[in-house]
């Protein structure tokens, strides 16, 4: 392979699942059990064909997710991490995540995944009340999150992260902090606390826009937001990006690949990747991506090429929403604080009680970080003016 010093991540995409739930738009199907063995299969070739065509970077992270990829055996994910380190070599990987469900992941499964080289368990815990579950279409309960978590430590992973969901419907301030304190007590060492989202074509979408149902008011979501960042920075999480907390130096390397415009490799149906110029997308279909890869084909949908203006706006969203802020030199090489600065004018005094510019880089404050979406969007306009000025 050739020498280089870029850093990548690696992820790979399961999509089985026992049940879907309500709000997840993320690729997965149920009831197919009988492709678990053809999937692993697809997905050494597709490592083949990817490594033949060119991919490049030092891989130092690892990501196993979907779905629900405890699913699987030991003994399938081993096959996938052998032919993976044959690919694409994973003798510098610091950091090997691998999801799992509370309930989903008994005691013999997560000390497989330890042995094989795991080092850091994602466990969608999402709530601890039971309605709320049920209403996610979760198929665990309380006391499933806590054994889960118990048996994780036994198993010997010691970098667990924990996802929570709020700005549920029936979810009040209350219950929501008693889930926070409970997490709390268990001592994970990330959390990640993102509020709901309807996201198009999934059964909440459905029901929000036929008036069934209603989304809390923008004013709860927002006690909520500020509660995260309270209880969890009491406790010595910092808030590194706008829904992620970390106890010191545990941050998520794979996903600061993502926020930070890195490049990796997305394996299975519905993957993304991106090579530092193009992004690609794989089928997101499970019988079409076993058919292509089958066939000898890269199972791609489609393909981009990013723009400068793209890179531009990747980089403020992301940016923004990361503690570390955006780097000024990031948007272009050249560009220096008074640039920006005289680019941004009009952006720079609108928000200026939510953002500080210091050091060559722009930051959120603690009172803006809950509108870093709507900044970034906002910056992009100029983004936009500029790229069209530039043409």
């Amino acid at each position: 392979m050739p020498q280089t010093t870029t850093t990548s991540g690696q992820y790979i995409h399961i999509p089985f699942c026992i049940a879907k739930c309500s709000y997840c738009d993320f690729y997965s199907v149920t009831d197919r059990s009988d492709t678990f063995d053809r999937l692993v299969a697809a997905l050494q070739v597709e490592m083949e064909l990817r490594a033949a065509a060119g991919f490049s970077g030092l891989v130092d992270t690892v990501y196993i997710g979907g779905g629900t990829p405890s699913l699987l055996e030991p003994r399938q994910l081993g096959t996938l991490i052998d032919a993976l380190d044959r690919a694409v070599g994973l003798e510098a990987v610091r950091e090997f995540t691998v999801e799992a469900n509370p309930g989903e992941a008994p005691p013999d499964k997560l000390h497989g995944f330890r042995q094989l080289g795991m080092n850091r368990l994602s466990l969608g815990m999402q709530s601890f009340q039971p309605d709320l579950l049920r209403f996610l279409g979760r198929i665990h309960n309380p006391e499933d999150n806590l054994r889960t978590f118990e048996a994780a430590r036994g198993a010997g992973f010691d970098n667990i992260s924990v996802d929570l969901i709020y700005n549920i419907p029936g979810q009040s301030i209350q219950t929501w902090t008693a889930d926070l304190r409970t997490v709390i007590g268990l001592a994970p060492e990330h959390i990640s606390a993102y509020s709901l989202t309807v996201e198009k074509g999934t059964p909440l979408h459905q029901a929000v826009e036929q008036g069934d149902l209603s989304m809390p008011g923008d004013d709860l979501d927002a006690d909520m937001f500020a509660a995260t960042r309270d209880i969890l920075g009491a406790a010595g999480y910092r808030p590194y990006e706008t829904s992620n907390f970390a106890r010191p130096g545990r941050e998520c390397r794979h996903n600061l690949h993502y926020w930070r415009i890195e490049p990796y490799m997305g394996l299975g149906p519905s993957a993304h990747g991106f090579d530092g110029q193009r992004r690609y997308w794989n089928m997101a279909d499970l019988d079409k991506y076993l058919d292509l890869v089958e066939a000898g084909a890269i199972p791609e949908a489609g393909s981009e090429r990013l723009t400068p203006e793209q890179r531009q706006n990747e980089r403020l969203a992301f940016g923004l929403r990361l503690e570390e802020g955006l780097k000024i030199r990031s948007i272009q090489p050249d560009m220096t604080t008074e640039m920006f600065i005289e680019r941004y004018s009009r952006q720079l005094r609108k928000w200026s009680h939510c953002l500080e510019l210091s050091g060559g880089r722009l930051r959120t404050t603690a009172n803006g970080a809950i509108l870093a979406d709507a900044i970034a969007a906002d910056f992009m306009t100029e983004s936009a003016a500029a790229g069209q000025t530039d043409d």
